[in-house]
């Protein structure tokens, strides 16, 4: 499990993101209640045959829940 930690408004939030086979989903937390919506990837090969970056796409998931957070758009 992959996790960022954040404060915002002096409330500390978590970003808990895992894989589950070729599908990362991300989600925020403060605490034991949800802060954001859940969001995924999924992990397919690129033009040239290629798979995207592990840690590219888990960034982009975390982020999205990190920033559902900072608009107010709680879940």
């Amino acid at each position: 499990m992959k996790t960022l930690k954040f404060k915002h408004e002096d409330k500390n939030y978590t970003v808990k993101g895992e894989w589950d086979k070729k599908t990362f989903t991300a989600q925020a937390w403060q605490g034991k209640k949800e802060a954001s919506a859940a969001f995924s990837i999924k992990k397919e090969k690129v033009k040239d045959g290629a798979l995207a970056d592990d840690e590219a796409l888990e960034g982009v998931v975390m982020d999205a829940a990190k920033n559902d957070v900072l608009k107010g758009e709680d879940a």
